[in-house]
């Protein structure tokens, strides 16, 4: 093959490997194909993160949890200063979530972490400027329901698809039954 061609082959499936088009394996396998095994080009790109600082992540989201629970429901500091702090522990949730997904890394923990948490939040939220308001609460809730349904089409994860289809639809069976 043609020296030019086999140059424009390989960096398609570098660009399918970087942007997740095939698998990361059949893109090695190709590359290795398509070189004649000469290719030793290892990307660089996915530095490998140590697993202390992986775990630390996660032992620390799983603190936060409880934590947030401590703050909103057992203590009497003042909305904006649990608002801020809720607000500051999903920021860090999604921000996990988007480190770990560009390391190709479980973000699994830190999705559902985060997805519970800012349901806590938008509830508390409503239940402070709405009080008991009905109505506002279900809005409140199917937004978070949607935002559910949203996680899950965009990482295919079915949990979230199903908990946010499930959510709705006890939502709306909570007002018509």
């Amino acid at each position: 093959m043609e020296q030019k061609r086999k140059e424009i082959i390989i960096n398609e499936i570098k660009y399918w490997k970087q942007t997740r088009l095939l698998p990361e394996q059949y893109c090695d396998f190709l590359l290795a194909l398509y070189t004649e095994g000469n290719h030793n080009d290892v990307d660089q790109s996915t530095k490998q993160v140590p697993t202390w600082a992986v775990r630390f992540t996660m032992i620390m989201i799983g603190i936060f949890l409880p934590f947030a629970l401590l703050v909103i429901y057992f203590t009497e500091l003042s909305f904006v200063l649990q608002t801020l702090i809720l607000s500051l522990f999903v920021i860090v949730c999604f921000m996990t979530v988007r480190f770990f997904a560009q390391h190709k890394m479980l973000t699994h923990i830190a999705l559902i972490v985060g997805a519970l948490s800012l349901l806590l939040l938008s509830i508390r939220a409503c239940d402070v400027y709405f009080s008991g308001n009905m109505s506002a609460l279900a809005i409140t809730v199917m937004c978070n329901c949607f935002v559910w349904l949203l996680i899950g089409w965009r990482f295919s994860l079915m949990y979230f698809i199903i908990s946010g289809v499930v959510g709705i639809i006890l939502l709306f069976s909570s007002f018509f039954i």
